[in-house]
């Protein structure tokens, strides 16, 4: 059984260091944590369900966009099948609310799974959202278009992060940017290859890769499978040599969604951790 984790102090003394893991690059904002917070017994889990938060909103993005693969291939029945990246640039223009279950899984260099998580998501655009893990630890994350909530349960801790603060040059602004994916990421279809599944059965998909133009960004490339119906596999590549893979199923798009999910109220007794570039505050 694992140690049990505990939430950040500033008063927190050293802590002799285990395993060291080192801190990811691609982590949102200065969260809070230290070298010696994230090599602590039990924190190996908590940073790297973590570091999904620097690309949640580009996976939120990307989600969405599988919704709409049935609706783009369907419209006019004489018109081809569309290509993986032009099925990216329409969602841009089509998708309003997305609910989805997904599964996380993230893996080192060498392909050794560090962590596996699954959870569900709910989405409206504009920048709202609400990401629920509900396993190995319930975590929440709560954005109503001005704020973000990162709420861990069991450490009884949320970490409150301004919208404005995200660099526009992130994957976070890809949820309200306007114009062509091209502007950001270079965009090549990969074509159709095969997935294997149980016994000799193969299932083909059509994949994307998107690299990003910006020097800073904090992973290499990202890329897309999609089914004959939605995206399938999302697959994030990061300059540590880690890979994040998402697989998505249950994707249900433009459902009625209660505008209460993208409002958060920290529950009593949690401590709140307002975190925002070069000030940081409990309340």
């Amino acid at each position: 059984m694992p140690a049990a984790r505990m939430p950040w102090n500033e008063n927190d003394g050293e802590i002799p260091h285990m395993t060291r893991i080192v801190p990811h690059p691609s982590l949102p904002w200065d969260l809070p944590y230290s070298d010696r917070e994230i090599s602590r017994p039990g924190m190996r889990e908590r940073h790297a369900t973590g570091i999904f938060l620097n690309f949640f909103y580009l996976l939120q993005l990307l989600l969405s966009i599988s919704a709409l693969w049935p609706v783009i291939a369907s419209a006019d029945p004489g018109r081809d099948r569309p290509s993986a990246s032009q099925y990216l640039q329409e969602f841009i223009e089509k998708m309003d609310t997305l609910t989805a279950n997904f599964q996380q899984t993230l893996s080192d260099e060498q392909g050794q799974l560090l962590e596996s998580s699954r959870g569900i998501a709910h989405m409206a655009r504009p920048g709202r959202f609400h990401w629920t893990y509900h396993e190995p630890y319930r975590q929440t994350i709560v954005a109503d278009g001005n704020r973000i909530w990162f709420y861990d349960e069991e450490l009884a801790q949320i970490i409150v992060r301004s919208w404005d603060s995200f660099s526009p040059d992130t994957p976070a602004a890809l949820l309200t940017m306007k114009g062509p994916l091209e502007k950001i990421f270079t965009v090549e279809d990969l074509g159709a290859m095969g997935a294997p599944k149980a016994g000799a059965e193969t299932r083909t998909r059509q994949w994307v890769r998107l690299t990003p133009k910006s020097p800073d960004a904090t992973f290499i490339a990202i890329k897309l499978g999609f089914g004959k119906k939605a995206i399938e596999v999302m697959e994030l590549f990061d300059s540590f040599g880690q890979t994040t893979k998402l697989t998505f199923s249950g994707v249900t798009v433009n459902p009625s969604l209660d505008p209460g999910l993208f409002s958060f109220t920290p529950p009593a007794g949690v401590d709140v951790v307002e975190s925002n570039p070069g000030k940081t505050r409990h309340r």
